[in-house]
């Protein structure tokens, strides 16, 4: 498995994706080894198994070393495109800029200041200063043999944003974590409730989070507000504290263990993900298997999860976004939701569904029955 060096340091739902289907695959018999590197040394693998093109410096580089060495590629692409974020979602000058640059020159600006201002000074970041960020993210589809996208609507998309060629995939669902989801509840949800609201995500415009405390302004809502600032957000993540010192009822938290956020949910009503997409995001498919209510925007792959059992908004929308939340809140839970969540979507099932885009890769790459592992694997 392959994916950007601070995976670990800045974690993000690639990072909880890659670390818990490595744990699954390893308990269905797959031998898994984890690096950051750009091309490393890939005898004794049958596969490489890629994440993310919204961060694809590093993928391509890894996809090219893949293919270099004749390894079947598969790529989880956690893709959607960032055109309504740029055009109506932005924040100050970042803002600004991505209203009036294409998405390559915007790309290739963050390029330069990570690589001047901040210091992250790799040879896969300097290499977007000088070529384009979409025709990366169009080179890593049509090198990997197959592709593992959360939904169908993201694999359409994706097709689509891209112009890239038809490629085979298999969707693979995000997941929850049914062993933090048990030990989590055996606190009872009725008695358990501290918070009218929780709202989990980097601090970051994508998460919208300046709407949401607009939303509830002025109102008796109490909400839990968890997220580190994301890299590049500072006036972002300023804007947003000074907004939530503004209302004595909401509490912030920086951080806190995954594991730890299962037992959060158990105190909350329902969780706000006014996001300007998702794909679909795990911490709404986490608040709703602790049988939180939950509220989502329409963009990116929500409906796809969620369909008539969550409350949406229009991000654009601070009135839209509250209205949702009262009828979260005079409606409840969705006990569907919650019991479909625990049984469809499991880090179980989602290894499951990725072994099977390992022996279909394998198969693809080298030719239909050759898979060096389908054969001592249970087929699903």
């Amino acid at each position: 498995m392959q994916i950007r060096p601070d995976y670990e340091s800045k974690s993000g739902g690639d990072s909880v994706q890659l670390l818990q289907t490595k744990r699954c695959l390893e308990s269905l018999g797959v031998a898994v080894d984890i690096s950051t590197e750009l091309e490393p040394d890939l005898r004794g693998y049958d596969l490489v198994h890629l994440f993310n093109l919204t961060r694809v410096q590093e993928s391509c580089f890894q996809a090219r070393n893949a293919m270099k060495q004749d390894k079947p590629i598969v790529l989880s692409t956690i893709y959607w495109p960032f055109d309504e974020l740029a055009s109506a979602g932005g924040h100050g000058i970042v803002g600004f800029l991505g209203k009036h640059l294409s998405t390559d020159s915007f790309e290739r600006l963050k390029a330069v200041a990570k690589y001047f201002v901040r210091g992250e000074r790799s040879r896969a970041s300097r290499y977007l200063i000088t070529h384009s960020f979409t025709d990366m993210q169009r080179e890593t589809v049509e090198l990997s043999d197959l592709c593992l996208p959360n939904s169908e609507t993201e694999m359409r998309r994706l097709i689509e944003s891209l112009r890239c060629h038809e490629r085979p995939y298999v969707v693979v669902p995000n997941a929850v974590d049914l062993d933090a989801a048990a030990e989590a509840s055996s606190m009872d949800k009725d008695e358990a409730i501290e918070y009218d609201l929780v709202c989990v995500g980097r601090i970051e415009p994508r998460k919208n989070q300046l709407a949401l405390l607009k939303a509830i302004a002025g109102t008796s809502l109490t909400l839990a507000l968890i997220g580190k600032c994301a890299p590049g957000q500072r006036n972002y993540f300023e804007a947003v504290r000074r907004e939530s010192s503004l209302n004595p009822n909401v509490r912030y938290i920086e951080s806190i263990p995954n594991r730890e956020i299962y037992k959060l949910y158990r105190k909350c009503r329902v969780s706000v993900q006014p996001s300007w997409f998702e794909t679909p995001g795990l911490a709404s498919l986490e608040a709703a298997a602790m049988g939180c209510a939950v509220v989502v925007s329409t963009g990116g792959t929500t409906r796809d999860y969620f369909g008539n059992d969550a409350f949406y908004c229009d991000a654009s929308n601070s009135a839209s976004i509250s209205s949702a939340i009262k009828s979260a809140i005079s409606t409840g839970p969705s006990k569907k939701l919650e019991d479909r969540v625990k049984s469809d979507f499991t880090w179980t099932r989602a290894a499951e569904k990725t072994l099977l885009g390992y022996e279909k890769a394998i198969d693809l790459h080298y030719g239909i029955g050759n898979s060096r592992i389908s054969a001592n694997m249970t087929e699903y």
